[in-house]
């Protein structure tokens, strides 16, 4: 493996944050969690530890190596600085059966992550009582998105060096003058955006009131919840299976689809058996859409959105409206970014307490709606983390952290991720329904039944 240095960046970069990277940051601060981007690869061999520990080093000098530092008053931008600690490799003491790598994966993922104080990820290693072996690596969102997680451990094996100098916090102490100064120098960009916000809502005041069916939840009820004393945090059920890459696609081609259509596919079914549905029976799926701008874009949250409405009874047989439905949203993604993107240089403006106050609003308008992303194919460099190829990765999205309490007062939640690696899909799934059985067992089955519809043959074994 080649791994000679490559200086791709100045060392003279701006170490403010983005304001989507700072958006996620307050909400963090607000609500006391925050979602993390976790990968884990299998082994049927014991892993390289010292390949690994050169990978940790080199992690250690790329864009995962960064936390928060407040801006000195209000109103004013943050910055990347250098993690205070170096985060350890974790090797488990004892081993366990390939059965429990998902189960250990997550209790990684459920280790104390924070993107101001540190540590900004993790970094496990299991072995396995067959004589194999399992790495999970559980990055904060805040410091980069799934694109950034891909990008950041391919530098990172390649030995590829970003030039990046985030300074140590409390380097470059800013007076409260020339914090003054920034905001000061910033208010022409703010007003820019109120403006625009204010021209928005007084358009969406004019246009007719129509009702549509599609944008109101189902009037399903549910059993009463209650909220355990003390409360339980993170009560979400986290599942993942595999099904053949072979089938997988042939399923998608038989159905007039492609690969992202059939995810999406996928995750309106599980929408519909988990009781996400509108009024007219269709489900809601909210789309992540990466917006880098290339290699060299260091912004944490590079991340739009699409919403797209399916109906999950056409989508075991027909995929040809779904990917309309689509490449649609997608075509208006666009327009329908604008007054979210106008109204960002107003974040460093937005208090804590208000965004606690705004909780349902921070955590999505459409609260029936389920999250679908494609988190990548596991391939080249990144299944090359020790050496030598795994047999298999995954990628998840986790909110580890979120009460029991607040997902139910969300009207749930429900999640599908789907990764290429090794031949298979790895589809994982994160589910909480109110009043409901919200052990993993029952997810499972869930997901078993959805594949089963879409004739993908049996899972596949661990």
């Amino acid at each position: 493996m080649d791994t000679r240095s490559d200086t791709r960046l100045d060392t003279r970069l701006d170490a403010r944050l983005d304001y989507m990277d700072h958006a996620s940051y307050l909400a963090f601060r607000a609500l006391g969690h925050h979602p993390t981007l976790h990968y884990t690869w299998v082994y049927d061999r014991a892993v390289d530890l010292d390949a690994l520990r050169r990978l940790s080093d080199r992690l250690h000098q790329g864009r995962f190596a960064r936390v928060v530092e407040a801006a000195p008053g209000w109103g004013g931008r943050p910055r990347w600085v250098r993690p205070d600690a170096p985060v350890p490799i974790e090797v488990e003491p004892a081993m366990r059966p390939r059965s429990q790598i998902e189960q250990w994966s997550v209790e990684v993922s459920r280790r104390p992550i924070d993107p101001g104080e540190g540590p900004p990820w993790r970094f496990g290693v299991l072995r396995l009582d067959d004589g194999g072996s399992a790495v999970a690596i559980v990055v904060s969102h805040t410091v980069t998105d799934g694109v950034g997680v891909l990008l950041g451990l391919r530098e990172a094996v390649e030995g590829l060096d970003l030039g990046l100098a985030y300074p140590r916090r409390g380097e470059r102490a800013r007076s409260r003058l020339s914090h003054w100064r920034e905001v000061i120098g910033s208010l022409p960009e703010k007003v820019r955006a109120l403006r625009a916000v204010v021209r928005q809502m007084r358009a969406e005041r004019s246009l007719p009131h129509r009702a549509s069916t599609a944008a109101l939840p189902v009037a399903t009820p549910v059993a009463e919840f209650t909220a355990p004393d003390p409360p339980v945090r993170d009560g979400a059920a986290r599942v993942v299976t595999f099904v053949s890459e072979a089938s997988w696609d042939a399923c998608a081609e038989r159905l007039g689809g492609t690969s992202n259509v059939l995810a999406s596919a996928l995750a309106a079914r599980l929408g519909l058996h988990l009781g996400r549905v509108q009024r007219n029976g269709t489900v809601n799926l909210t789309i992540p859409v990466s917006v880098r701008e290339g290699d060299d874009d260091l912004r944490g949250n590079a991340l739009s959105s699409v919403v797209v409405t399916l109906d999950p009874a056409e989508v075991t047989h027909d995929l040809r409206p779904a990917r309309a439905a689509m490449k649609a949203a997608l075509s208006a993604r666009d327009a329908n970014q604008l007054p979210l993107l106008a109204a960002l240089p107003l974040v460093p403006f937005v208090p804590v307490w208000l965004l606690r106050r705004l909780e349902r609003f921070a955590l999505g308008a459409d609260v029936n709606a389920v999250g679908c992303s494609n988190l990548g194919r596991v391939t080249g460099p990144v299944e090359l983390i020790d050496g030598r190829p795994c047999q298999y990765a995954w990628g998840q999205f986790n909110e580890p952290g979120r009460p029991t309490a607040e997902l139910a007062r969300m009207g749930g939640q429900g999640f599908l991720g789907v990764t290429f690696s090794g031949g298979r899909v790895v589809i994982n799934a994160v589910a909480f329904r109110p009043g409901a059985d919200n052990s993993d067992e029952a997810l499972l089955a869930i997901v078993h039944d959805v594949i089963a519809e879409f004739g993908l043959g049996p899972p596949l074994p661990w």
